[in-house]
């Protein structure tokens, strides 16, 4: 090839990734001024102002302020609106809160708005709670602020066909507990005929719709009728479904409703955070909410019939800024042809004197280049964790240093693959055989996918038809088709790796930049030309150096800090004290109480638990101890029923009750609502997130004749003054957020037994 071919294709390579990495999009958020009947990224700012100014988790005073202004202004729009008061539960969440159930005072908002005819109504969630330290502005204020801002404009506007019910719950964190008391209890949720959920995972990037029901053609048909920036993907389907993540929706879901959710998952290192904050929200990112929210609402609440009757499942994607959607019948018809096609070019190649033969070693090379560059990608992070000593592996990393690190193994794995493609080349295989090899490559993914991944199979079905023309018409122009096209299908694919999963999935990113490198390699030889090393070696090298710059890099600064974990935990009973921390060592601030820490069961907590924490003494400080009356002890027969009322102190956001298997519990319930009492260890244990101020009511039904001993923790927000640390936390560190929220930190467990 000429010079000046190898420029047109450089250009072409350049063209094609600026492509690859122009969309999604994001709307640009609508000021205040916009007219009233449209979504305004600046109003619903204001409303996330008052949702989110500080951390807001169920059953605390602040959470009883965002319901109350929530309910508040829907009643100003002319909503009707009530409060679901209940206590709702779940073993969801159970293990990883140590117990065997979960329970919560949750209230939900039900508000509605009439259509203008009868039929089922269209109903959209978010939920309002946030987790424990988190001021909850992404999560899920974006959902509460859309939904808000959405009534807005529909009561600016003429009413639709169908009512429209706005669910905003409590409890979602623990375990959907709102959304569960909701299709459980409420009469509201025999009229629903349509759900759409609005969550978040981070605090800026595009929305994505990642989760339908069953069937859900028709949706995702009236959607990309309706909505103009659609950001979705089939294969984010497809992998949901197979995951053990829940979201509200997931309730509406086995409740046999049509359904559809919607969240943004980039910046991901402020999710559930300290750092979830309004001031690093993204109004952008609001305004995609809303674009959804506000252009579906109409779409659906004003079709007859709302809902199209289910008609299988759907393949969709965006190729930049066009959303293409089919039928998932469609998947393997399309792989078969695009296989003939492929089929074709090839015999078509072999009367160009190309070699069968050496097509089948191509397409080994081929197969096998994405597989090394996994592995050899996966070494490299192994020491790259090991140098970075963690940090880099940690959810509230720096998003700069992960982007660094994640577009460093993306190199990595072009080059790697380009090695040995190139190493092929150099024993004798043509450039024509090498694309045919690739070729085959593609189309068995792409067969495999339809039959196997349908959702997916868009991944390869349509990088593989544009290498088969590619292979049909070889030349600059066909291959950087090709190019162009794989890019734009498999590059958001990558960037959604890296923001939902962290550096920890780089050697994925890397086998994928590999298999997009040999779908892209007959144009990246034309690029290199007689230099056919110098390029990939060139930008190893610049990938390694990357990635030992994002070692280098700090991971945490002011706006990211480190989190670190300090708990009190008090014996009531004995007068003692001790600081308790999850981080695997103290660091600078936890260090000064946690300098003579070692490692010690959580037993006196989650007496189930084999959990260990470092654990230190702490001065003795009395933080009070809940009042727990006999309401009665009735014994008939053989059987003792036991009522106990439990009061609440002030701040208190849990309670934690375990009864040990030696009492041999018969029946139990909470509130009058019985839970299950079989567990294989024989202990009853049960957390309750957000009790009442009122206290609640615990009945345990055993064998006469045996004392029933009673262990209770009480989870306490914040740290006694009075006990240390002996200075504040300093800059660039934050209290750290624990999966299981009672061992946050910053928060006071005290614990105490009693024998009836």
């Amino acid at each position: 090839m000429s010079a000046g071919h190898r420029v047109v294709a450089a250009v072409a390579a350049v063209v094609a990734l600026i492509l690859a990495f122009a969309w999604p999009r994001l709307p640009a958020p609508l000021a205040a001024t916009a007219p009233p009947t449209e979504f305004s990224a600046e109003r619903a700012m204001e409303q996330l102002r008052r949702v989110a100014a500080r951390p807001h988790p169920t059953g605390t005073s602040a959470d009883d302020e965002v319901r109350e202004a929530i309910a508040a202004q829907l009643w100003a729009l002319g909503f009707t609106v009530e409060v679901q008061d209940t206590t709702s539960l779940t073993d969801l969440y159970a293990a990883r809160f140590g117990t065997s159930v979960v329970a919560a005072h949750v209230r939900n908002i039900i508000a509605r708005r009439e259509g203008t005819t009868r039929g089922p109504a269209l109903m959209l969630m978010a939920h309002y709670d946030s987790r424990e330290l988190a001021p909850g502005a992404s999560d899920d204020g974006f959902g509460v602020v859309a939904l808000l801002e959405t009534a807005r404009a529909l009561a600016a506007s003429q009413p639709l066909r169908h009512d429209v019910v706005l669910l905003f719950t409590e409890g979602e964190e623990h375990g959907l507990m709102g959304a569960r008391a909701f299709f459980a209890e409420s009469p509201t949720a025999r009229d629903v005929g349509l759900v759409l959920n609005f969550e978040a995972r981070g605090d800026r990037g595009p929305v994505v719709m990642f989760q339908t029901s069953e069937g859900a053609a028709g949706l995702v048909d009236a959607m990309a009728s309706a909505v103009p920036d659609v950001f979705a993907s089939s294969l984010s389907q497809e992998v949901y479904r197979r995951m053990p993540n829940d979201s509200d929706l997931t309730v509406a879901i086995q409740s046999g409703l049509p359904s559809m959710n919607f969240a943004n998952i980039d910046g991901f290192e402020r999710y559930h955070q300290w750092t979830d904050t309004v001031a690093n929200a993204s109004a952008a990112t609001v305004q995609h909410h809303g674009s959804y929210a506000l252009a579906l609402a109409r779409a659906f609440a004003d079709a007859e019939p709302m809902v199209v009757p289910a008609r299988g499942d759907e393949v969709y994607f965006d190729l930049g800024p066009i959303f293409v959607h089919y039928g998932t019948g469609l998947a393997l018809p399309l792989a078969i042809g695009v296989a003939a096609i492929a089929a074709l070019a090839i015999v078509a190649g072999a009367r160009r004197r190309l070699r069968v033969g050496r097509i089948v070693g191509a397409t080994g090379v081929a197969a096998i280049a994405p597989v090394v560059a996994t592995a050899v990608a996966a070494g490299v992070g192994w020491l790259a964790m090991h140098a970075g000593g963690g940090d880099l592996a940690m959810q509230t990393a720096r998003d700069g240093v992960r982007a660094v690190y994640d577009g460093a193994f993306a190199a990595l794995g072009v080059a790697i693959a380009w090695v040995v493609m190139s190493a092929a080349r150099a024993r004798g295989v043509r450039h024509g055989e090498m694309a045919a090899g690739s070729l085959v490559v593609m189309v068995l993914l792409a067969v495999a996918g339809a039959v196997l991944l349908p959702g997916g199979s868009f991944l390869f079905v349509w990088p593989a038809a544009a290498m088969a023309v590619a292979a049909m018409r070889p030349g600059v122009p066909a291959n950087a088709l090709a190019a162009t096209i794989t890019l734009m299908t498999v590059v958001p694919l990558a960037r959604q790796l890296g923001v939902t999963f962290g550096p920890p999935i780089a050697p994925a990113i890397a086998g994928i930049a590999g298999l997009a490198t040999t779908a892209t390699f007959p144009l990246l030889e034309i690029i290199a030309g007689a230099r056919r090393w110098s390029p990939p070696l060139a930008l190893g090298g610049a990938s390694l150096a990357a990635v030992a710059t994002a070692v280098a890099w700090p991971a945490f600064d002011e706006a990211t800090p480190r989190p670190d974990s300090l708990l009190y935990v008090v014996d009531a009973d004995h007068a003692t004290a001790t600081w308790r921390s999850t981080d695997p060592a103290p660091d600078a601030w936890t260090s000064s109480v946690l300098s003579r820490a070692s490692w010690m069961p959580v037993s006196d907590v989650a007496p189930r638990s084999k959990r260990k924490l470092l654990s230190a003494p702490a001065p003795f400080v009395d933080v009070g101890r809940p009042d727990v009356d006999v309401v009665s002890d009735a014994r008939e027969g053989e059987t003792r029923t036991l009522r106990l009322h439990i009061g609440v102190q002030a701040g208190t956001e849990a309670l934690l009750l375990a009864v040990p298997p030696e009492s041999h519990v018969a029946t139990a319930s909470v509130e009058g609502r019985a839970f299950s009492t079989e567990h294989e260890d024989g202990w009853l244990d049960l957390a309750y997130f957000g009790p009442p101020p009122g206290g609640i009511d615990v009945a345990i039904t055993a064998p006469a004749g045996a004392p029933i001993p009673v262990h209770l923790v009480a989870q306490l927000r914040g740290l006694p003054a009075k006990a240390g640390p002996p200075f504040p936390r300093p800059a660039g560190v934050m209290p750290a957020v624990s999966w299981n929220p009672l061992y946050a930190s910053d928060m006071t467990l005290a614990t105490m037994s009693y024998i009836y």
